[in-house]
């Protein structure tokens, strides 16, 4: 079973009133929702910490009492600073229970905080919900939503200087008469045209790069197609991690580790170094291109981002989507009217039809 955590954050008490104080996107404080109390969240402007990914991690643990869940469904692991009720966030299962905290997780030293809110993500998800001439036309007027959750989710962050060298044949075209026989009015005819060949050279050259953030989903309880498409994330406005940010959202765990993440990265970088090196081939076109990537310096960032997870439900079909709690920027799945795809299918084959008909035949 895949294992997703998540977690809840340390709670924080209203001077005023006594209630529990949440994290506010707005005014990107702590604010009580009974009387309306905001307490400010001090920052402290300090450089990013990269770390050595070849050291072993001393940022362990929570920095506070939390409860975590598991869900059996689909193995989301989401923890807060207090009880947890209610459905899976990711899947929306009812089938949940409560384990240990990991005492040996990575914790997060920088995080980017939710400035979209619950009201701000309905907002886009109604005008994202009416795009779209395929689907169907009273998609427009659903309003219900069966679950609306903001989420911290766990990414990692790789930096890394890169070597490669390469080899590769370089193409350069070059033309040639040739002639050749047809007939025409009965006769053989002798006639000559210009054939593109390619002559073949061996090349071969190196280059040096640097790699920085590459952006890696650590979740297992996300689409990381729809996790993708709601990119990016403006990695500048990372603040150090503090349990206020965190106070009345939830926060996953990591599912996938630092190695993990980094094999992905990985292969990332080495598929944008063989790009690099294959704009690199002079000539006309190339074969056989080989690179040869070696990589130093490998730092990296356990970082929380801000992802609103929903879905909606649609003649008996659940579809989901995501907003970017930074950007707003929406991605998701929806159905699709066919009576309106066959309709469009139907005029564009009358429009072929009367061209040929009118142009052709």
């Amino acid at each position: 079973m895949i294992c997703i955590k998540l977690c809840v954050a340390k709670q924080f008490e209203c001077q005023s009133c006594g209630a529990y104080l949440e994290f506010d996107p707005k005014t990107q404080a702590l604010k009580c929702d009974f009387c309306g109390s905001v307490k400010v969240i001090e920052v402290e402007h300090k450089a990013v910490i990269e770390h050595d990914f070849f050291s072993a991690p001393t940022n362990l643990g929570w920095d506070a009492q939390v409860t975590t869940i598991q869900c059996d469904s689909c193995g989301a692991t989401t923890s807060m600073g207090k009880k947890i009720s209610g459905d899976c966030s990711f899947c929306g299962s009812a089938y949940v229970k409560e384990i240990s905290p990991h005492p040996d997780i990575i914790r997060p030293e920088t995080l980017v905080p939710f400035r979209v809110d619950k009201n701000g993500a309905l907002d886009r998800y109604h005008t994202w919900i009416g795009k779209g001439f395929f689907r169907p036309s009273n998609l427009k007027k659903l309003k219900k939503l069966e679950m609306l959750k903001g989420v911290y989710v766990p990414f990692w962050t790789y930096d890394s200087s890169t070597y490669s060298t390469w080899t590769a044949q370089s193409g350069y075209y070059y033309y040639e008469t040739e002639t050749y026989s047809t007939y025409e009015n009965g006769r053989r005819v002798t006639k000559t045209r210009q054939v593109r060949k390619t002559r073949w050279v061996p090349s071969s050259g190196a280059r040096g790069d640097f790699y920085n953030d590459e952006l890696i989903v650590a979740s297992r309880g996300l689409d990381y197609h729809l996790v993708f498409k709601i990119y990016p994330f403006h990695l500048n406005q990372l603040v150090p991690y503090k349990s206020e940010f965190l106070s009345g959202w939830l926060a996953e765990e990591y599912a996938l580790d630092v190695r993990q993440g980094w094999e992905i990265a990985k292969d990332n970088i080495m598929a944008a170094e063989r790009s690099k090196c294959a704009s690199e081939v002079p000539g006309d076109t190339y074969r056989f291109l080989r690179v040869n990537t070696s990589f130093s310096g490998i730092t990296y960032k356990h970082i929380l981002l801000p992802i609103w997870v929903a879905s909606y439900h649609y003649k008996n079909k659940t579809y989901h989507f995501l907003v970017n709690g930074q950007t707003g920027e929406v991605q998701g799945y929806a159905p699709i009217s066919w009576l309106k795809v066959g309709a469009v299918a139907g005029i564009i084959a009358g429009i072929v039809a009367g061209f040929l008909y009118f142009f052709v035949l």
